[in-house]
């Protein structure tokens, strides 16, 4: 099932250097693999 990823595009995170990135630019230029990690513990 494809996802459409310009949903995604205006969301912002912040990195682990409080650096704040929007999720359109990671791949404005190229395709991106994102990965979320969740650590339980």
């Amino acid at each position: 099932m494809p996802f459409d990823v310009t949903a995604l595009a205006d969301h912002v995170l912040i990195d682990s250097d409080e650096v704040e990135t929007r999720l359109g630019d990671l791949w404005a230029d190229r395709p991106e693999v994102i990965l979320f990690l969740r650590h339980f513990g």
